[in-house]
């Protein structure tokens, strides 16, 4: 008798992932169908990306259900780029300038990007149609190199009209290549649109995020390899598309808002709804986008995140710095409210779990009579702290104090003066030190609405923070349960807000017109009966759908501030990653046809502009070499077959009634599905 071969079932399963601020989801479709057939949530562990998603695939590759071999596709969105921008998290890098002077880069708010980042300014820049006006001076880099190559750990590249001819980024970043090994970024590379400013803070921003970002992939694939997982690994856009690991690890940016287009697209599949406001509500951040038509409304003027605007197309979406582990404080004494965010830190009752110290520190300062603004707060130094070099003597005697307490301390125990605070907050920031504090995750077990943790930690650090004082000298809360009230309504308030910008913004309304006192106003006061002759209300006209962890908390008191219906789909705690899941392969090339004078057509593409002498020759040419860029990047981005559109937006003027070309924007796009074989 003859032995029968081994065969492998063939792949059955797409499996989606998100790696958000508190929560690594993972879901397992039907290839076919889409159906959910497993998924499974756990917390998401910043110090071992790699543990938790690697728990997170376990869990869905059931025996009885899916196996390692049956998995066609392994797609992740990550919130991880977006929340690094909206806490200010990222690695030093150096940013080179060509041919810009101090007060035109800052108009694009280069200066409050910058920080402590050093600047490199050369000589050198070309005209708008492509000509060098000044030629290139690399002395300074070559200079200046030696010392800053130890502070940073990626180079961002901006050429004054580089869009139109990259030679000189390009020069650039031949020298810094050859000079050191570490990442760089040009701004050509990530747009093709003018404004050098902000394609100035577009690559420094995504040469910060690189090495987060490549973190990130390489848990991913360690945890895929150790379950002997062998498909491809898909990675979430922040315009809903999908592309390569390869891809996105030059270019991490792009990831910026991947987590709420993955959770658009997802939430719209999951309620079978096409119109709608979609909100998300996660750990660190509320995403709140507008849905038409099956697809998530894009940014025409790019990304904003946090105070960035950057130039990366993505999805229309407004990012709050509130979800269910935002920091919860006291707030300044020129201003009436509690301080919800938008820093994230570990709630009480979660950090309670591996450090005795937090339940130490609450029960001392419960037994002090006298309350303190840093009541409540606990630090610790981050696996992985001890790379990290002091910049100054203020970090290093707070590392130094850290470092003696191995288990962590008590942030009064460490910050003692202005100086210290702000040296802390840089360490937070790079992700050096860890914090723990009072959250909404703490007020809803107060509340006993959340029942996943023993609520004896959040009530004493509800206790602690209800008897600080308000700008009135009087205590903010009556008890626990009356703060933990606040925090509750606190955060439904930022989000009906959050949502209501959102529809506003959507519609085109000036921003003064939200802000508007009686706006502001209609708000917290829905519901309460008035006496007066005036009705105020603000909704929406069209269906909420809320999904994410904590969206069945928090979203009724939300739909009642809006007076407005709301859909929780079923699988709503999982909606980002079988967005991830289900997604397709979608890459533009955008090319610049202009007119040096009359008669005379010049294609942008690259750093060898072409000229023409008639414009459908022009055309003709700028089409064959955005379809070879196109294809080069669908290639990369992981799609084997793909359809290919071109679409033509000609600018021109009227002089002595005839018309006059200006320029014609060429954008051709590729879509096709990711190749299930492994590349």
């Amino acid at each position: 008798m003859s032995k029968l071969a081994t065969v492998n079932p063939p792949p059955r399963f797409l499996v989606g992932i998100d790696t958000g601020g508190t929560y690594t989801d993972a879901v397992a479709c039907d290839l076919t169908t889409t159906d959910v057939v497993n998924k499974a949530k756990v917390p998401t562990n910043h110090d071992d990306l790699g543990a938790c998603v690697s728990t997170a695939l376990r869990a869905v590759i059931d025996g009885s259900l899916v196996s390692a071999s049956e998995i066609a596709l392994v797609s992740i969105s990550t919130t991880l780029a977006t929340n690094a921008l909206v806490e200010g998290v990222g690695r030093p890098a150096a940013l080179i300038a060509i041919g810009f002077d101090d007060a035109t880069l800052n108009r694009g708010g280069l200066k409050q990007v910058l920080d402590q980042d050093p600047v490199v300014s050369l000589r050198g820049g070309h005209s708008s149609h492509g000509q060098e006006i000044v030629p290139l001076d690399l002395t300074p880099l070559k200079m200046a190199l030696t010392d800053i190559d130890s502070r940073v750990d990626a180079y961002a590249i901006v050429g004054s009209f580089s869009v139109r001819n990259s030679a000189h980024e390009a020069a650039v970043a031949d020298l810094i290549r050859t000079a050191t090994s570490k990442p760089v970024t040009c701004s050509h590379e990530l747009s093709e649109q003018l404004n050098g400013p902000k394609r100035a803070v577009t690559a420094l921003l995504n040469a910060r995020l690189i090495a987060l970002v490549n973190n990130l992939l390489l848990a991913v694939e360690a945890s895929m390899a150790s379950l002997e997982v062998t498909a491809p690994l898909m990675i979430v856009r922040g315009d809903g598309s999908l592309v390569s690991a390869a891809f996105v690890r030059h270019r991490p940016i792009e990831t910026i808002l991947s987590g709420p287009a993955a959770s658009v697209l997802g939430s719209s599949a999951l309620a079978g709804i096409s119109d709608a406001v979609v909100a998300d509500l996660g750990g660190t951040t509320t995403d709140v986008a507008v849905l038409v038509d099956g697809k998530p409304v894009s940014n025409s003027k790019g990304a904003l995140v946090g105070d960035h605007a950057t130039m990366i197309d993505a999805i229309r979406v407004h990012t709050a710095g509130i979800g269910g582990d935002s920091h919860v404080r006291n707030a300044e004494f020129d201003t009436p409210q509690l301080s919800i965010g938008p820093r994230r830190v570990i709630p009480l009752v979660v950090a309670a779990q591996d450090m005795d110290g937090v339940r130490q520190m609450l029960e001392s300062q419960t037994r002090n009579p006298t309350p303190l603004d840093t009541d409540g707060i606990y630090v610790w130094l981050r696996d992985g702290a001890s790379g990290w070099k002091a910049r100054s003597k203020t970090e290093e005697h707070i590392l130094q104090t850290l470092e003696g307490a191995t288990s962590g301390c008590a942030y009064q125990d460490v910050v003692t003066s202005g100086l210290q605070r702000n040296a802390i907050n840089r360490l937070l920031n790079a992700g050096v030190v860890a914090m723990a504090g009072f959250t909404p995750t703490d007020a809803m077990h107060v509340l006993e609405r959340d029942v996943r943790y023993e609520p004896e930690l959040a009530i004493l650090g509800a206790h602690l923070l209800a008897r600080q004082r308000d700008r009135f000298g009087q205590p903010l809360a009556t008890s626990e349960v009356d703060m933990s009230e606040q925090v509750y309504r606190g955060v439904a308030l930022k989000i009906a807000t959050t949502i209501l910008r959102a529809a506003g913004d959507h519609d085109d309304l000036p921003v003064e017109y939200m802000e508007n006192p009686l706006v502001m106003q209609a708000l917290p006061t829905a519901g309460i009966q008035r006496d007066g002759v005036l009705s105020m209300h603000v909704g929406l006209n069209r269906p909420l759908i809320t999904v994410g962890a904590p969206a069945a908390l928090y979203f009724p008191e939300v739909g009642r501030l809006l007076k407005t219906d709301f859909v929780i789909p079923e699988h709503f705690e999982v909606a980002n990653a079988f967005g991830a899941a289900t997604g397709m392969i979608s890459l533009s090339t955008h090319i610049t046809v202009s007119a040096p004078r009359r008669g005379l057509f010049r294609v942008h593409a690259g750093d060898d502009p072409k000229t023409f002498y008639e414009l459908s020759r022009a055309q003709e040419f700028a089409e064959l070499a955005a379809g070879e860029d196109v294809a080069t990047k669908m290639v990369l981005a992981g799609a084997d077959a793909y359809e290919l559109s071109n679409h033509w937006a000609t600018k021109e003027v009227v002089v002595a009634d005839r018309p006059f070309f200006v320029e014609a924007l060429l954008t051709t796009t590729a879509t096709g599905r990711p190749s299930t074989t492994s590349i």
